[in-house]
């Protein structure tokens, strides 16, 4: 298999990108960042837009727009999902500037694309929040919801016409028209392969948007350089940069749970325990912060008490199937209350998609206990 063939031949990069490529689809994220490290200059565009969201997922803004950059540069005709991903960025980093730009830019070339993801009303809120002096001059309701709306209005000006309406589904059209907006105030292209659209009301096309210093592009904040020195499983330096981070900002949630992390891989598990209910104080309501917790409590906590701990997490965070899955495996295998086990089995079922694997476990675990 490719894993042996890599320890014979560690030099034979295309190996390692197919590697990488199936340690992604496996799920085994952090392996699949370290595989594709080892031929960065061979990524294709969708190679460089798969490493970008992974990074995405870690949370390491710097080095998910880095590949984000990456990807639209190696494209043949530059389509709309990096250009998305680096406004997630840009909204995670809370740089609204870069934001308003992206949005503007990618709504005068692929007019509705925003509308059609989960970022529709964060950016609706930033233009009205940032533009409503203009969208008032265009004449544009304040209660517009539509980010194509609202750009259009900013980009060329509000024609009297009916409110403009944005379907739900895919908003790639094939021809300059949007409903409600008539043809002759659209681009005249609109399709995925439209040039760059220069206008002196954008500060800078899409084009300039890759043109950030490389300089710039690495800068990675003291979290950032945490996240990145645990990946690579040097947990000392993780925590380094960690408190340097808490240093800057001692309410920062994100940083505390980087430490124990760290603190934890390095097998202190009450510094482990201890920062991590630091990170639930200052960010009590985050699902990934309070699983880290579980995890530490099933080593630190008695039987008993990490029951308590699951059933508060419960509460807190009913629609998770993470939690109910491992309470309902609390009480089928340590509490051996197979009525109680049942009950949240059928729990998971009804939030875990049809089909999916926590859903089909669940399943098998619910005949495993009829059987009894």
């Amino acid at each position: 298999n490719l894993e042996k063939f890599l320890k014979n031949f560690p030099d034979e990069k295309g190996a390692w990108l197919s590697y990488a490529r199936l340690l992604e689809k496996t799920g085994l994220e952090t392996e699949a960042i370290n595989a594709f490290s080892r031929a960065p200059d061979i990524c294709t565009a969708q190679d460089s837009l798969i490493l970008a969201d992974l990074f995405f997922r870690k949370k390491l803004w710097a080095q998910a727009s880095r590949w984000y950059r990456e990807s639209a540069k190696k494209e043949e005709s530059l389509s709309t999902k990096p250009l998305i991903g680096l406004l997630r960025v840009s909204l995670k980093e809370k740089d609204e500037d870069q934001a308003e730009t992206l949005a503007l830019a990618l709504e005068k070339t692929h007019p509705g694309t925003i509308d059609s993801t989960e970022l529709k009303e964060d950016i609706a809120n930033l233009l009205r929040r940032r533009r409503l002096a203009d969208l008032l001059e265009a004449d544009v309701s304040t209660n517009e919801k539509g980010v194509t709306a609202l750009a259009h209005a900013l980009l060329y000006g509000s024609p009297k016409t009916e409110e403009a309406v944005v379907s739900s589904g895919a908003k790639l059209p094939n021809t300059p028209t949007i409903p409600g907006v008539p043809a002759q105030y659209l681009p005249e292209s609109t399709t995925m392969d439209s040039p760059v659209i220069e206008d002196p009301l954008i500060p800078f096309n899409l084009a300039d948007a890759f043109a950030i210093p490389a300089e710039e592009e690495n800068e990675m904040s003291s979290l950032e350089k945490s996240r990145m020195a645990y990946l690579n499983s040097s947990y000392s330096e993780a925590l380094f940069h960690a408190r340097e981070a808490l240093k800057a900002n001692p309410s920062d949630a994100e940083a505390w749970r980087s430490s124990s992390q760290a603190h934890f891989q390095m097998g202190e598990e009450t510094e482990a325990e201890m920062t991590i209910l630091e990170a639930i104080r200052h960010n009590p309501f985050d699902l990934e912060t309070r699983m880290d917790y579980l995890r530490i409590a099933r080593e630190t906590l008695n039987s008993r008490r990490y029951l308590v701990e699951l059933e508060k997490a419960k509460e807190i965070f009913p629609e998770s199937t993470e939690i109910l899955w491992e309470l309902a495996r609390r009480y089928h295998l340590v509490e051996k209350m197979p009525v109680t086990a049942s009950i949240l089995y059928r729990e998971v079922m009804k939030i875990a998609p049809e089909g999916s694997a926590l859903h089909e476990q669940s399943k098998m675990e619910l005949l495993k206990l009829k059987s009894l």
